[in-house]
């Protein structure tokens, strides 16, 4: 297997505690510093500026990510009123069955709308992955786009069940195209500095949708309780907001590059990157160029679903994986997508309110780890988060004998609070799951690595869908013990796999796994690719500065 230059062999027992200097600066043919064709950098120089300077030298590409998750409003509004409008009076009187002035909304058709929307994720994943890599990912998101004009239309006309159904199959295609594409492109256009936060911010465009319909459907429960299609036509803004931006997106460097189309790389750099003081497009254009290359020689043959599960890239799928689950068994269905129903059962006076409560806490964790997430790190914030979830679900469990279901107000309350908190620490761990799809797999892989990933998490959110409603009923509250049963070993194998990539390259990323450098070492481990970056930063400092940032 070729390995990244140089030589990995004496740097494997390095340790990275602070690399405050590189004394060996390679040298050029003729006996001066290096250029960046003799370096062969795998990393960007740009890597070594700090947050604050990263954020503001490269405001131009986060200005573009902003606006590509312009998509995840729609995503908002699906989520949040898939779980609070089957409480709406006006939406029983129309969906609803029964006789005698009594109407109630079927079970089945209950569950069959939430398995939909990730029925609708799953006919996505069949196809996506051919789609970006043959047409682009700016063609992809216009794909996503057609899908939700469609599931609104149904949204708005729908006068039975199965209509209702299909305009969910539909958002669900629409939203499953976002939950692949979107971190993929992200990941390929922000620097690595500050690739975290950018990626998980997206969660801040659904929970602001979110929190839009949770306000709707209180205010409609209270002045509109028959009209519950005010909410679903507001759904048409969003839908306008992400065309207009998604006209100005450019597409993906890394695209041009795999297809070969230099010029086309080059043009989308520099619309990303135009603006950027003695930005290198010649250099950075070869970092992308000699990432892939490594990558295909490692794969040998042209990439296929196959490999996402062969060599290293075993490793990397079955963590995503591992994250996917933790997402639909740490109590998603129970307490977020039925979160209305599962308020009544403790005899809130208002179910609705609480869900606004929850979607307001979601918004501030979102925030909260999309700030901090590249300065902490990603592993120990996230393993800190899987253990109070375990905790809390034997909690929320353990409620049920304390007389919360049954008109003990201090425990409803006390619920309340304890399911705020679950949603706080849920919304982390669910976050990391989208940021490591995006980050651990390789390059060549990213995206079709991801369909299969984001199939196990709508397998499962099908079988939850379903299996929810009746543990629900049977066992009320104590349905958490089932979900904290299965986010004990989930919990294990996080701590086992899932590796701290803060500001890791995706060559970087590479090599560790090649080196096999187990999961709990990567945050202390120095690459070949590090020292080398180090290196070209002393030689040749940063945005055409002579300078060293430690």
């Amino acid at each position: 297997m070729e390995q990244f230059k140089p030589d990995l062999q004496h740097v494997e027992s390095i340790e990275k505690v602070q690399v405050e200097q590189i004394e060996d600066v390679p040298l050029g043919q003729d006996g001066t510093a290096a250029t960046h064709d003799e370096y062969e950098l795998l990393k960007s120089r740009f890597d070594e500026m700090s947050l604050p300077r990263t954020l503001w030298v490269f405001r131009r590409a986060v200005l573009v990510t902003l606006g590509v998750y312009t998509g995840y409003m729609c995503e908002g509004f699906e989520l949040g009123a898939g779980g609070s409008i089957v409480a709406n009076a006006g939406f029983i009187k129309e969906f609803g069955t029964g006789g005698g002035g009594v109407r109630a909304l079927d079970p089945t058709w209950l569950s069959s709308w939430s398995a939909l929307l990730n029925v609708g994720q799953m006919v996505t994943f069949t196809y996506i992955s051919w789609f970006a890599d043959k047409y682009g990912r700016k063609t992809s998101f216009y794909l996503a786009w057609i899908w939700l004009v469609v599931g609104c239309v149904f949204l708005n006309t729908a006068k039975s069940p199965s209509t209702w159904a299909l305009a969910k199959l539909c958002n669900g295609a629409g939203i499953g195209i976002l939950q692949i594409v979107c971190q993929v492109y992200v990941m390929e256009i922000v620097p690595n500095r500050i690739r975290g936060g950018m990626i998980t911010f997206q969660a801040v465009w659904s929970n602001v949708g979110g929190i839009i319909v949770a306000v709707m459907m209180q205010q409609l429960n209270v002045k509109h309780p028959d009209n519950y299609l005010i909410a679903m036509r507001v759904l048409w803004a969003p839908i306008g907001l992400m065309l207009l931006c998604w006209v100005f997106v450019p597409e993906s460097p890394w695209f041009h590059a795999r297809k070969g189309n230099k010029e086309g790389a080059m043009k989308s750099l520099k619309q990303l990157y135009g603006n950027v003081k003695g930005y290198d497009f010649e250099e950075e254009y070869a970092i992308i160029a000699r990432t892939i290359e490594h990558e295909r020689q490692v794969l040998v043959h042209k990439p296929s679903y196959a490999d996402v599960f062969r060599g290293t890239n075993r490793k990397r799928t079955f963590t995503v994986m591992v994250l996917a689950g933790c997402s639909q068994l740490g109590g998603l269905t129970i307490i977020s997508t039925y979160s209305t129903y599962f308020f009544s059962l403790v005899g809130l006076e208002d179910p609705f309110l609480g869900s606004l409560i929850l979607s307001c806490v979601n918004l501030l964790a979102v925030l909260l780890w999309s700030l901090s997430t590249d300065k902490l790190g990603r592993r120990p914030t996230v393993l800190t988060c899987q253990v109070t979830l375990c905790v809390i679900l034997f909690v929320v469990g353990g409620l049920q004998y304390t007389g919360a279901t049954t008109g003990n107000a201090a425990a409803g309350t006390a619920l309340l609070v304890i399911c705020c908190l679950w949603t706080f620490v849920f919304q982390v761990i669910s976050m990391s799951q989208y940021l490591y799809s995006a980050e651990l797999p390789s390059a060549i892989l990213r995206i079709r690595t991801g369909p299969v990933t984001f199939l196990v998490n709508s397998i499962l959110g099908i079988a939850s869908c379903y299996a929810a409603p009746p543990m629900l009923l049977a066992l009320s509250l104590r349905t958490a013990f089932v979900y904290g049963a299965f986010s004990v070993p989930i919990g294990v194998c996080m701590w086992l796999f899932m590796p701290e990539t803060k500001a890791r390259s995706a060559a970087e990323i590479d090599e560790l796994y090649e080196r096999k450098i187990p999961a709990w070492r990567w945050a202390n481990t120095v690459t070949a690719i590090e020292q080398q970056t180090h290196a070209a930063v002393q030689v040749r400092g940063i945005g055409g500065e002579k300078e060293l940032v430690a």
